[in-house]
């Protein structure tokens, strides 16, 4: 069971400040908390096993949306650029960001969508992002293949029509409703019909993925979106997605798994995964991950019964993989990405970001330990740590809490950051991301997204 971190003075937020390794370990310890360092990071090199075939490294890119798509959603040449960076990192594994399926379905209108009409600039995409990574793999010395996973989406809640905010939500809840002062936006409480409709399209979706050369596609669960978003729907009245039965509430990401194994060959190597956020902070009976008494308390106690049921569920169905994330970003974002400067408009961290890591490393410790050997699980939540991150992500490894290391905002800053790790055994400090928010404010203007602190094109644009 994930134990609360007693509020104290030092509990309250503080900017990262650590000039050493040992102070780090210093503040770690004051604090009381579960975060083990590992010196020794060759646990990064190492392959692991996934079904039959071995993932050549510890280390992943997360997915972060660019929102640098063409109108139709095809793949630009930003979007080439940016895939074509991270193949020259030297991951294991690329997990493609949220990619749309139907218009409504999308945050922006330059979100990536993959449809019949555009899957051959999709192909081109994998196949080039395939032969970079896997040639820089070998030039790092490791001889196994990349995997390179699409992440499926509908936006749901956070949808956009027409570039304005159109909610397509599963339930009411005034703290996740946009703000009143765009009281234009009109929105709607989806319906079953309605989500039966996006059933067949996600799973069409899927093997759009698997034809454009996807080893994998994730149906994503993760961060308040509209999957995740039925997880929390105890109060969604009649209707066969909602209500207290777990099964009802997870019946979209359940059917998808299920009639998607049903059509898939029985040869095909190809698989199924998800992120999955398995706590989200909010109050029963709106929240997921939660304890049932946790009364208005931000964030409410956790309770992982009903995450670690689903996930077992997921392994029965046959999923071998799972990516651990937690919170919703777009409502008390500290808890997904702990941060040091908010969003424009935004509030400061409730907690001492240290905390926020710890409870996800935590939530995700408790999820691996409930699972079998074989449950390959994907941890969150590095790139706040900076040049000490990969010293982290081999002890979380080493402990067992984690199979694979994500870095998501990092790739952003430094997509070099695993090359560094291997072959200088540090992350440069003068590249890293500094958790200042910039990219999440783009991502929340709507404008392309990446690092307006490392890469030259913000700093023409801005000077």
């Amino acid at each position: 069971m994930v134990k609360k971190v007693r509020k104290s003075k030092d509990s309250s937020f503080k900017p990262f400040h650590y000039k050493s390794l040992s102070q780090l370990e210093r503040e770690i310890e004051k604090l009381h908390l579960n975060i083990p360092i590992s010196k020794d990071i060759s646990i990064l090199k190492k392959k692991k096993r996934f079904k039959n075939i071995f993932i050549p490294n510890r280390l992943a890119i997360q997915p972060m949306e660019g929102f640098d798509a063409k109108q139709d959603g095809s793949p630009s040449i930003l979007t080439n650029k940016r895939y074509q960076r991270y193949a020259n990192s030297g991951v294991a594994l690329i997990w493609f960001e949220a990619t749309a399926f139907v218009r409504e379905g999308r945050s922006n209108p330059h979100q990536l969508m993959i449809t019949e009409k555009n899957l051959e600039d999709f192909r081109k995409l994998v196949q080039k992002t395939r032969n970079l990574c896997n040639r820089t793999l070998q030039e790092l010395g490791f001889n196994n293949k990349c995997l390179l996973i699409l992440q499926i989406n509908h936006s749901g809640r956070y949808s956009k029509k027409e570039e304005e905010a159109h909610p397509i939500k599963a339930f009411n809840y005034k703290p996740l409703e946009i703000k009143k002062e765009k009281s234009k936006i009109k929105g709607k409480i989806i319906s079953d019909e309605e989500l039966q409709e996006i059933e067949n399209q996600w799973i069409d979706s899927i093997f759009l993925a698997k034809e454009a050369g996807f080893d994998g596609a994730d149906i994503k669960s993760c961060h308040g979106y509209l999957i995740n978003e039925l997880l929390s729907a105890h109060r969604r009245e009649g209707s066969k997605y909602g209500g207290p039965k777990l099964r009802d509430r997870a019946k979209l990401l359940l059917n998808i798994i299920s009639k998607s194994v049903e059509r898939m060959d029985d040869k095909s190597d190809f698989f199924l995964t998800t992120r999955i956020s398995v706590y989200n902070g909010i109050p029963f009976p709106y929240g997921f991950g939660v304890e049932k008494s946790s009364g208005e308390e931000f964030p409410a106690p956790v309770n992982l019964d009903e995450p670690k049921k689903l996930i077992s569920l997921l392994y029965k169905k046959g999923i071998r993989l799972i990516n651990i994330s937690a919170g919703n970003p777009h409502h008390k974002p500290y808890i997904t990405r702990p941060y040091d400067t908010p969003v424009k408009g935004g509030e400061k961290p409730a907690e001492h970001p240290l905390i926020s890591l710890n409870r996800i490393y935590t939530l995700t410790e408790e999820i691996k330990s409930s699972q079998p050997d074989d449950m390959i699980i994907i941890g969150s939540a590095l790139s706040y740590l900076r040049q000490y991150s990969g010293y982290i992500a081999a002890g979380l490894i080493n402990k067992k809490i984690v199979d694979i290391c994500g870095f998501g905002r990092m790739a952003f800053a430094n997509p070099q950051f695993p090359k560094q790790l291997f072959t200088e055994g540090v992350i440069n400090k003068k590249k890293t991301c500094i958790s200042c928010s910039k990219c999440s404010e783009l991502m929340k203007e709507g404008k392309e997204t990446g690092c307006v602190i490392r890469n030259p094109l913000y700093k023409q644009n801005n000077s």
